[in-house]
């Protein structure tokens, strides 16, 4: 995405106020008021399907680390389907189809920060900080959601806005693999003293 900005236009892409979407469009010219050009939408569109595809199948993997339970399952299942959504986005560019592309978004956006305050809420309590942090990306990413959806981008900027929506996954997807691989030998060492 970072590449794809910088190859941006003219005009030059600005973050504040061009959406993640501008970036992914496929043609260059005027849509909804402003100049698009994206001469790099498929690297751009790539990164979305590779993020949504790793949301999905990382989740699902990450099922181990949770306890089993309706709390952990629901956490799950939103964390997938905001990652499906997140790579039918790649599919669909603001320039194809508006619908499409605002569609798979706002189910990309809530089933991930939705996933997120759930992975808190099943995290075990012993794990304090990964929960609180699970929790309080989610609750952020949801609360510029709703300020997005009460025209807050008016003030802050459209991009400025879905940037922060989706910096909480961003975020979270690598530090979770990170808080995986570091506890991966705890879990395996109490596994085995528990059997002996």
């Amino acid at each position: 995405m970072i590449l794809a900005g910088l190859h941006y236009g003219p005009p030059v892409y600005n973050p504040g106020s061009d959406t993640i979407s501008d970036l992914q469009a496929i043609h260059c010219g005027m849509f909804q008021g402003s100049y698009v050009c994206s001469p790099l939408h498929n690297l751009a569109n790539f990164s979305v399907a590779v993020l949504g595809l790793s949301v999905a199948v990382g989740s699902i993997l990450l099922q181990h680390n949770l306890p089993n339970g309706r709390r952990s399952n629901v956490a799950i299942i939103l964390l997938v389907i905001g990652g499906l959504a997140a790579l039918a986005n790649a599919f669909t560019p603001e320039d194809v189809t508006l619908i499409g592309d605002t569609v798979t978004a706002i189910v990309a956006f809530l089933g991930a920060n939705f996933g997120l305050i759930q992975i808190g809420r099943a995290t075990p309590a012993t794990d304090r900080n990964y929960r609180l942090f699970s929790q309080i990306l989610g609750i952020a990413g949801t609360v510029a959601f709703i300020l997005d959806g009460f025209g807050f981008a008016t003030v802050i900027g459209m991009g400025a806005i879905e940037w922060f929506i989706v910096a909480p996954i961003l975020i979270w997807a690598p530090t979770t693999g990170l808080h995986s691989i570091l506890q991966m030998p705890q879990s395996k060492r109490i596994g085995s003293e528990q059997r002996q």
